[in-house]
């Protein structure tokens, strides 16, 4: 397995995860694909609200379509960092409301109190990073997550597929599905057995972004990649917050740099 991965952003952006060494997820209705929002479901069941994802690039290799995509003006930065940004935790849900106090809890993104508390659940899933599969199966790219019969749902289906126009992102993400506890009045939720109810009436999750606290042995081995545009007034400014946030990082020069106009 690869052990780094990337992720294209702005100066600001980088500023920003240095200052609180924190990935934000984003709902997957934000996404620049707008298959990923859509479902094959009856009733217009929609799960994109629950599902919030960090995007990141297996691809080792600068990539022009990445740096005009998702930097302005190509002088942003390119973050690469180890595969294995957080913490994986371990636990018992031995006074967790709704739920088998004997369950045992492994590689969860988040923290016993962030998984089960009174304002919404994340669900504690394995297997939250997940490598995008490009297909153009539309019921892989709109599938179906809920089963009327035996009320079971799919979660391993959302954020997975992409149509193979995106295949040059070679896309690797984390995952985290959350669920509200209360209803549209405020009432009380149970996240799991009220799930068919939350779908039907549409019931969204509490919030659309996220922000999860990086592993500091890899916040450290992190290493930026200048944008091919950047100015030398740029470079200042990256190696200023390094050596503010991240000293142990590291900062290289663009392969394009000089190269394009």
């Amino acid at each position: 397995m690869q052990d780094f991965i990337y992720h294209y952003t702005s100066i600001e952006t980088l500023a920003l995860i240095l200052e609180g060494k924190k990935i934000k997820f984003s709902s997957l209705e934000n996404m620049d694909d707008l298959n990923e929002s859509q479902f094959s479901d009856e009733d217009d069941i929609n799960f994109s609200s629950h599902t919030l994802i960090s995007c990141w690039t297996k691809n080792d290799e600068e990539n022009l379509a990445f740096w005009k995509m998702y930097t302005p003006d190509m002088k942003g930065v390119r973050i690469k960092i180890p595969r294995h940004i957080f913490e994986n935790y371990i636990f018992l849900t031995d006074d967790v409301v709704y739920v088998d106090p004997n369950t045992l809890i492994i590689e969860s993104l988040v923290p016993k109190s962030e998984c089960f508390n009174e304002n919404y659940w994340i669900i504690p899933f394995k297997g939250n990073l997940v490598e995008v599969v490009y297909t153009e199966d539309d019921d892989l790219l709109r599938p179906k997550i809920y089963d009327k019969e035996t009320e079971l749902v799919s979660f391993s289906k959302v954020a997975k597929y992409k149509s193979t126009i995106w295949q040059f992102q070679q896309e690797i993400r984390f995952k985290l599905t959350v669920l509200p506890t209360k209803d549209k009045n405020g009432n009380n939720l149970n996240p799991l057995n009220d799930f068919k109810r939350i779908m039907h009436e549409k019931i969204r999750a509490p919030f659309a972004h996220y922000f999860l606290e990086m592993r500091n042995e890899a916040f450290e081995k992190m290493e930026i990649t200048l944008g091919p545009k950047c100015t030398l007034a740029e470079e200042i400014i990256v190696q200023s917050l390094l050596d503010k946030f991240n000293p142990n990082a590291k900062i290289e020069q663009n392969k394009f740099k000089g190269l394009i106009k």
